[in-house]
């Protein structure tokens, strides 16, 4: 009898807490060796390996003897190796941002006061592994790093989880795979190697990064390093030159979306959608009429007329859709779902709207925020920089969005919700929008299944008399959906 789903989602995450301290020392030691052995330098070091294995016995084998000879090369390749002697700084030229799942160039200046060095060359941009630990107080940095290991774990479970979901119960034990991978997403890009076969003087280097993730990338170091005479290991120095790079969330095509909405009191006018508080839009000046307040009196104008005048203002009327983006429940602890649903957030921002509109982007984390755009007020590129940063809330209430939205909806056209479920909570909150008479769209995302069908149909609940508003989106639909009227 098969495995159920749910046992086999128990033993991948089982087989990643139990495994994650013993995959991270071999992922340590694996990515020591590859920066340090040259090709043949690994044919040589499988040699010793084997040599080591068939030759236990020296009465009967003299396989021992090539053990000893890989060894004694070894030794002589570490001694020649020991150091790369360069005169070298460097600067580096990052884009302003980069997207997700984009390759980008970028250049390396490369300055060597030194003789010209003619052997060939690689250079490699390092990128800092996720930190171990926070720094702090002696007696505080055990239990950081055991916190931060514990997280590590969790975070693998999830992932492997996540990873396991199309494979079958024999590749479940062989967590080591997805834990490289894990990593990988952690640091966040794939930086390529670049060969050189001369330095001298000042050298413009073009690297290519692939990010893997949205977020912050970290830029550690940049490392030049040369194979020495017997071709074994290699010879290095690192250049430390920390810098950080914002990558945003990709985005796709999107199709006109119609939402209809009527214009909506703007109370305090186009300054009110940007900040708090009572700002209007300025008009004009006007006499002083009893019952004024005094904090409208324009002071200069009184003294130039002689007579009291105050500032006139206005409220305005103009379209105001809200951008809803949940980050809630146990679908925000699969990274899949949770950044198709920001990659979809990302694509409906970066649509192109009227001038007179608005689009107010809301979730929450840690607390409601609201970021609007249009009118002057900011540019999609801003917004994507907030969605870049984002962290879903694996678990978390999602009664706070609600109230959120609640609150907002007096003053907006219509909306654009971006769910991770159709449960009660999120109905509840559709369900109010409508009562108000706003237009709403909805997206539901889920796991993409492991024979690519598409997910399963959702009761309607207060999308019934619209049905064609409420849509189900995964990882592998999420392209051809947004081009879908």
């Amino acid at each position: 009898m098969p495995a159920s789903p749910a046992a086999l989602a128990s033993i991948s995450a089982r087989i990643a807490r139990l495994g994650a301290p013993a995959f991270r020392r071999v992922y340590r030691y694996d990515r020591a060796l590859r920066r340090k052995l040259t090709p043949a330098g690994w044919l040589l070091a499988a040699l010793a390996v084997l040599a080591a294995v068939f030759g236990l016995n020296t009465r009967e084998v003299m396989v021992y003897q090539l053990f000893g000879l890989a060894v004694g090369l070894f030794a002589v390749a570490a001694v020649a190796g020991w150091r790369l002697r360069l005169d070298l700084s460097v600067a580096r030229r990052l884009p302003q941002w980069a997207t997700a799942g984009v390759p980008f160039d970028y250049t390396l200046t490369l300055r060597h006061r030194g003789a010209a060095v003619r052997a060939p060359l690689w250079v490699e941009d390092l990128l800092a592994s996720p930190p171990a630990g926070r720094p702090g107080l002696a007696s505080e940095a055990g239990n950081a790093t055991k916190a931060a290991k514990a997280s590590e774990a969790s975070g693998f479970a999830a992932y492997k989880v996540s990873a396991d979901r199309t494979r079958n119960l024999f590749d479940r034990f062989v967590g080591y795979p997805r834990f490289v991978a894990y990593m990988r997403w952690r640091i966040g890009a794939r930086v390529d190697a670049v060969a050189l076969d001369r330095l001298a003087g000042e050298r413009q280097v073009t690297m290519r990064c692939l990010p893997l993730r949205r977020g912050v990338l970290q830029f550690e170091a940049v490392r030049v390093a040369r194979a020495e005479p017997l071709g074994l290991l290699k010879a290095h120095v690192r250049c430390e030159l920390p810098e950080t790079l914002l990558v945003l969330p990709r985005t796709w095509p999107v199709a006109a979306l119609a939402l209809p909405g009527s214009r909506r009191l703007q109370p305090g006018g186009v300054a009110f959608a940007g900040r708090i508080g009572e700002a209007e839009e300025f008009v004009g000046l006007r006499d002083y009429r009893a019952g004024d307040t005094p904090r409208r009196i324009h002071w200069k104008a009184w003294a130039r007329l002689g007579r009291p005048v105050v500032k006139e203002y206005q409220d305005e009327f103009f379209v105001r859709h809200a951008l809803v983006l949940d980050s809630f429940g146990e679908a925000a602890g699969s990274s899949e779902v949770f950044e198709t649903a920001v990659a979809l957030a990302a694509s409906l921002v970066v649509t192109p709207r009227s001038n007179d509109s608005l689009l107010d982007l809301m979730f929450v984390e840690g607390r409601a925020y609201t970021f609007t755009q249009g009118r002057g007020l900011g540019a999609a590129a801003e917004l994507l920089r907030v969605l870049a940063a984002l962290s879903p809330t694996p678990g978390g209430s999602f009664e706070p969005l609600a109230e959120a939205v609640a609150l907002g909806a007096a003053r907006i056209s219509g909306a654009i919700c971006v769910l991770l479920a159709w449960d009660e909570p999120r109905q509840r909150m559709v369900a109010g929008l409508r009562a108000r008479g706003l237009p709403v769209r909805v997206w539901v995302v889920g796991e993409a299944r492991a024979d690519g069908a598409a997910l399963p149909s959702l009761p309607l609940g207060p999308m019934a008399s619209d049905p064609a508003g409420l849509r189900t989106v995964n990882a592998l639909n999420l392209a051809q959906e947004l081009l879908r009227p």
